[in-house]
């Protein structure tokens, strides 16, 4: 079914680039999500376990989102990627990422600097963590984790209007939210 086109209006509004909050989900917590027309979700994101997840927190300015599209023998095809940058390697943040790499599989929420909020991977094709270390090599260079979490999607990443319960305005380091209590 196509849908009929709508114009493209002119935005008169502020318009600020960036991640500013990035809240993930273990793919296997995550309900299968309601198929629907448009590039809209108009209910919130069931979970199996509403506590199994974990709010990232990063370097003001760090975080980015790309979706550019391409084709396979099945049609269009999207290639979603966020990447941000935690600062600082500690204990604490090392056993955070080290648990995350185990999970290996996201579905993932970020809200922009515009305030809108898009629901990034689905259980059937969720985003793929990757995460190193860089430390630099004088004082003034950062110290810290680039992830970045990335997948492949038949359709692009929908706006969501209803943004998950607690999602967090500002940063911190890692949530206590984490659970590893899935399955």
């Amino acid at each position: 079914m196509l849908l009929p086109l709508l114009p493209l209006p002119p935005n008169e509004c502020p318009n600020v680039g960036g991640v500013r909050a990035l809240r993930v989900w273990p793919a296997s917590n995550v309900l299968p999500l309601p198929v629907e027309p448009g590039s809209n979700l108009l209910l919130p994101v069931q979970l199996r376990d509403p506590a199994n997840y974990a709010d990232i927190w990063f370097q003001p300015d760090s975080a980015g989102f790309d979706e550019p599209e391409g084709d396979d023998a099945q049609g269009v095809l999207y290639k979603p990627s966020l990447q941000l940058l935690v600062l600082r390697d500690a204990p604490d943040l090392q056993e955070a990422i080290a648990r995350l790499r185990a999970v290996r599989y996201f579905v993932v929420a970020y809200a922009d600097g515009n305030g809108l909020t898009k629901l990034v991977g689905t259980p059937t094709h969720p985003l793929r963590l990757t995460a190193g270390l860089e430390t630099g090599k004088k004082p003034t260079d950062r110290n810290g984790y680039p992830l970045a979490f990335a997948g492949l999607t038949r359709r692009p990443a929908p706006f969501t209007l209803v943004q998950p319960a607690g999602m967090p305005p500002v940063r911190r380091a890692f949530s206590t939210g984490f659970n590893f209590g899935f399955n």
